[in-house]
């Protein structure tokens, strides 16, 4: 999500720790691509689709630090429409990528092409009302929701290779639990603490994931 921070110390060591988080998401969605060639597994698919897009809404929060960090040192204003653009392609990535999780759990029980097509308009649908209203606690309340049902069923999945990855399933979701519940914080010392979470955790994701390839 966006980045609140007076302090630009603080901005440029949460735009280091984005960059890495971006790093590992597209290395586990590029690593995975050999399990899911030997597998076919449409579960496996899914699970990279997460974490693609994750990672491409990381790099969204990466670019928006860097206009943040351009204020500090250029002295300028950010307009406030500019700043609310990034709304929308922030609330459509990340939110598609939470219910690819959903989806990694539940694929067996729907119609793929009708599943996909809700799940990326109700992407749509959140995004552009987190946009309308201009606020980011919308997408908050929203996506929180998503997470939780996501976890539920997660939790309650079948199969070898997908209990295998429940751990990894509900670590990603989370991760991105406490990123939307520290948004807002405006860098205060619990959302600096936090800045690590996001890497350690796609950084041991990416560990298990060379196991599982080997």
């Amino acid at each position: 999500m966006p980045f609140h921070f007076s302090d630009p110390i603080v901005l440029i060591s949460s735009i280091f720790f984005t960059v890495l988080t971006v790093a590992f998401c597209f290395l586990i969605y590029f690593k995975t691509r050999e399990i899911y060639d030997l597998t076919k597994y449409e579960g496996i698919m899914y699970f990279r689709d997460a974490f693609l897009f994750f990672g491409i809404s990381y790099a969204m929060r990466f670019f928006f630090g860097l206009l943040i960090l351009s204020r500090f040192a250029f002295d300028f204003i950010i307009p406030r429409s500019v700043v609310t653009f990034f709304i929308l392609p922030l609330g459509y990535f990340s939110t598609i990528a939470i219910l690819s999780l959903i989806l990694s759990s539940i694929w067996k029980k729907f119609d793929r092409r009708k599943l996909l097509f809700i799940c990326h308009g109700a992407a749509l649908l959140l995004s552009a009302v987190a946009f309308i209203t201009r606020s980011h606690f919308t997408l908050l309340y929203l996506q929180s929701v998503l997470l939780v049902i996501s976890v539920i069923l997660i939790m309650h999945s079948d199969g070898k290779r997908l209990s295998q990855m429940k751990m990894v399933y509900v670590l990603v979701s989370l991760v991105w639990l406490v990123n939307l519940l520290l948004m807002g914080q405006r860098g205060s010392d619990v959302e600096v603490f936090f800045q690590i979470l996001p890497p350690a955790v796609f950084c041991f994701i990416y560990y298990r994931v060379l196991k599982w390839v080997k």
